[in-house]
């Protein structure tokens, strides 16, 4: 028998020799995998753009007045009053045409699925920058040319401050709406922020550009007037979006900032819904050769803010605790916002402030058509909207009585796991980069890019898909599509051992993420917590298992449950999630059958088209989004919109409800980690 004090003595020496171990194992594994990923392909793209822009990627228009009939159409179901009839002469006759306001549209292509000609078409052109956005106003002579991307020549270079300046923007990134989602792309190696000298800060007081990443609300432009005022001199604001522009899909909600320019000068406009990442790359050339010319930024207008800029008032009780604001500008927030009371570093109670991205969505979706809400719905959350989509054509498809195509039924299931899949990707990099692993958020948005690109080929778009309608989907998917989607999985099939080198067999992260933010069983049911955050704690509920929808019922996958419910096993359980979304894949293009996409006839024999009403009745209908059960209840009255639409986001509980309840005792350093572990999305319960 080893005598006590010997025997604590070789514990204490295996202690030491097995940390010394992990760090040595910690520093060769990054090695080892960046010396591997330099005999890999290039991935960064080059400038101007050799991005894959697919085909059936909606763009910007292409009219053929020769086909046009005038017919008023598709200015009748834009959802956001973008397209106008104007008069014009042809053939010695006034006729109408239609005239397109850039600042407005969202690109759902509801008006070329409505012409009956054929004469009004979206292109695959996505760039659409200005310094003035009344350029983006387009007449029907203006839509007649085809789309064309002209980059200046790099003007000459007025001193030596100009150069160091355009080749030196310290960008804060202010994620103000949807639009963000965009901008992410950027920081990872296929887009490469840094080689046009990009450098991504935290404060407003070091900025040189100020990045409002789309929708503004009431809310967030009082601290988007404070962040501004805090920047050095010269300084440059870049709108992404066209919510900064016209209001865009929310030009009708009371709460939406419908013109940004009233507020605070802006410089370059990027038009989109939300503009696709290449066009963000034009907005930085544009940018780079206006400031090597001299420029300096417009000039401030005075104009009268009155209470937008009063400072709020400091918090304190009688013990002088200290209220410190987390969000909702920054990077590790979102468009969120929590006041803190401390004790010292230690969260004594931490309480909601929601508001900042509330659009009224549900009010909005009662004056749009049952088509035109196909294309907002979406919005509810950027981060997943395929299912919210799905959600809603669900509940339609049921009061409307109608049954989509098995075929469509598989294609909407590769629609969602596809979606679930960068979602799960963009958290695995969120809560890398707020843990302290940069590398696993560039290698996860690398790898989700190529995940937004089979969707862009199956719908039209990398986020707003708009690919579902009342009876299956818009289009079938592309002949080369199976192929590409096997091609993918056998490739990130092997790519998963990088992620488990970087990320989940590293000491250093399973160190800094196990036992944080704990959740167990019990608390989470208790709390209606749901999705991968009830699923960590070791509970079991899956809506694709307990209620199958769409094909689930016809597909092999496993329900990924784990036990100790903490940080490490939120984002360990998306990881394990994602290879079953793959094995769905496989599953489902193996299975799909053959036949129609769509079916506009009902049980009854009526046929469903874009301007019909629906019949009375309700409905409820359940759906597995990425970020757990979310449910859709809707209402008709008989006419051409809903009645009344109320929606149940998987992340109101999770976040304004049992956050608070986690974060309680824990440290500030943690809360960045903790917070992205429960993959929130502020769009879905601020609504």
């Amino acid at each position: 028998m080893a005598l006590p004090h010997l025997e604590r003595t070789l514990t204490g020496g295996n202690m030491l020799k097995k940390k010394a171990n992990c760090m040595i194992e910690n520093i060769l594994n990054p090695i080892k995998t960046g010396l591997k990923m330099l005999s890999e392909k290039t991935i960064t793209y080059n400038f101007p753009p050799d991005m894959p822009l697919t085909e059936g990627f909606r763009g910007r228009h292409v009219y053929d007045p020769e086909k046009c009939k005038g017919c008023s159409l598709c200015a009748k179901i834009c959802p956001n009053n973008a397209i106008e009839m104007v008069e014009r002469e042809k053939d010695g006759k006034r006729v109408l045409q239609p005239q397109v306001d850039y600042s407005k549209c969202c690109f759902c292509g509801l008006c070329a699925d409505v012409c009956p000609t054929g004469a009004l078409k979206l292109s695959n052109f996505p760039f659409l920058v200005v310094l003035d956005k009344n350029e983006l106003l387009y007449p029907p002579e203006k839509l007649v040319q085809p789309p064309k991307l002209e980059i200046g020549k790099a003007p000459k270079i007025k001193n030596i401050s100009s150069w160091a300046r355009s080749r030196s923007f310290w960008v804060l990134n202010y994620f103000t709406g949807c639009c963000f989602i965009e901008a992410i792309p950027w920081v990872s190696s296929g887009f490469d922020m840094e080689r046009f000298g990009l450098i991504a800060v935290g404060s407003p007081r070091i900025a040189d550009v100020l990045l409002i990443g789309g929708y503004v609300t009431i809310k967030t432009l009082k601290r988007i007037l404070r962040v501004y005022q805090q920047m050095p001199r010269p300084k440059y604001v870049i709108a992404l979006g066209n919510c900064p522009m016209s209001g865009g899909t929310y030009w009708d909600s009371y709460n939406t900032i419908k013109r940004l320019d009233k507020y605070l000068p802006v410089d370059i406009w990027i038009a989109g819904c939300p503009p696709r990442a290449e066009a963000i790359g034009l907005a930085v050339v544009m940018a780079i050769h206006a400031v090597q010319s001299g420029y300096t930024g417009k000039k401030e207008e005075v104009t009268k803010k009155g209470d937008l800029l009063k400072l709020p008032e400091v918090k304190t009780d009688l013990e002088e605790k200290l209220f410190v604001p987390f969000g909702p500008q920054h990077p590790g927030s979102g468009n969120f916002n929590m006041l803190l009371k401390l004790d010292g570093e230690v969260v004594e109670e931490a309480i909601p402030n929601p508001g900042y991205l509330h659009r009224g969505f549900e009010k909005l979706m009662e004056y749009r058509s049952w088509w035109q809400n196909i294309m907002i719905v979406q919005r509810v959350c950027v981060l997943d909207g395929a299912s919210y989509e799905l959600g809603y054509i669900g509940a339609v498809e049921k009061i409307a009585g109608l049954d989509a195509p098995r075929r469509a039924k598989y294609l909407r299931v590769i629609q969602a796991e596809l979606s679930r899949m960068q979602s799960h990707l963009l958290n695995i990099g969120l809560v890398g980069a707020t843990s302290g692993f940069d590398t696993v958020a560039r290698i996860a948005w690398g790898d989700r890019e190529k995940v937004l690109l089979l969707l862009e080929k199956l719908t039209g778009s990398r986020i707003y898909s708009i690919y579902n309608i009342p009876g299956g989907v818009r289009r079938d998917m592309p002949s080369s599509f199976k192929d590409d989607v096997l091609k993918f999985v056998k490739y990130f099939e092997k790519r998963m051992k990088t992620y488990d080198e970087l990320c989940f067999d590293n000491e250093a992260f399973i160190e800094r993420t196990k036992r944080l933010g704990r959740l167990t069983r019990d608390q989470a049911i208790d709390l209606d917590v749901t999705g991968p955050n009830l699923r960590a704690t070791g509970a079991r509920l899956d809506v694709r298992k307990a209620t199958p929808y769409e094909a689930y019922d016809e597909l092999d996958f496993n329900m990924i449950t784990l036990n100790d419910g903490d940080a490490y096993s939120r984002v360990l359980c998306r990881r394990k999630e994602i290879e079953e979304s793959l094995r769905i894949l496989e599953n489902a293009l193996d299975k799909i059958p053959s036949g129609p996409v769509a079916n506009k006839k009902t049980k009854s024999g009526r046929i469903v088209s874009y301007f019909t009403p629906l019949p009375k009745g309700e409905a409820l209908h359940f759906v597995e989004s990425a970020r757990g059960e979310l449910c859709f209840h809707i209402v008709s009255d008989g006419g051409k919109c809903p009645y009344r639409v109320k929606i149940r986001g998987p992340t109101f509980d999770t976040i304004l409800v049992a956050l608070p309840k986690i974060l309680k005792g824990v440290y500030v350093a943690d809360i960045p980690v903790i917070y992205w572990s429960l993959d929130n999305c502020p769009a879905d319960h601020d609504r």
